[in-house]
């Protein structure tokens, strides 16, 4: 198993991966578009924005035999206002829909934020979301941030456990879209 930045090579799957995190927070912009839809969308927006929240350039995957089984994406707290802007436009102008995919805040001042890790259905419980967590550190350190945060639905305690194993602590309560979350921080120094 290999934990590596991800490449354009990788963007596909890494999109495809992180649908699993868009259903799972029922983001009311799978109710108008198909996910295949949003998929190309994701993956337009990512070759002529790195600064897109599901660019590869945002990217840490774990691969195994060519096959990307997990994908991490993350990003400094200050980045947050900046990361749908493309996105949103191309929303507009391929399909005249103009809502807010990602109205809430999700980040913590100073933090490097980890948006979302998801591992392939077929190679949970391998220790592979261990992996790419333990890469956070390295970015929150290269970024100068002293803590990494998330959130986490409190509809899955086993991911909450899994983070709390690996040192991070409960710092706050927040809603995104319809979903009530735990903020979570681990400190990197």
């Amino acid at each position: 198993m290999q934990i590596r930045p991800a490449t354009i090579a990788d963007q596909q799957a890494i999109i495809s991966l992180e649908m699993t995190i868009f259903k799972d927070m029922e983001l009311p912009l799978l109710g108008h578009l198909s996910s295949q839809q949003i998929q190309n969308l994701l993956y337009q927006v990512a070759t002529v924005d790195a600064n897109s929240r599901c660019s590869y350039q945002r990217a840490q995957v774990a691969v195994e035999n060519g096959e990307v089984l997990g994908v991490m994406f993350g990003y400094p707290a200050q980045d947050e206002p900046f990361l749908d802007q493309t996105f949103q436009q191309f929303l507009l102008e391929q399909y005249g829909i103009n809502e807010l995919v990602f109205p809430d805040s999700e980040v913590y001042p100073n933090e490097w934020y980890l948006d979302s890790l998801v591992v392939a259905e077929t190679a949970r419980g391998k220790g592979i979301g261990g992996q790419l967590l333990a890469a956070s550190n390295q970015l929150s350190q290269s970024a100068d941030l002293p803590v990494v945060g998330l959130n986490v639905d409190d509809q899955n305690p086993q991911a909450q456990r899994l983070y709390e194993r690996v040192g991070f602590e409960t710092v706050g309560q927040l809603m995104i879209g319809q979903h009530q979350y735990r903020h979570m921080q681990r400190s990197v120094v």
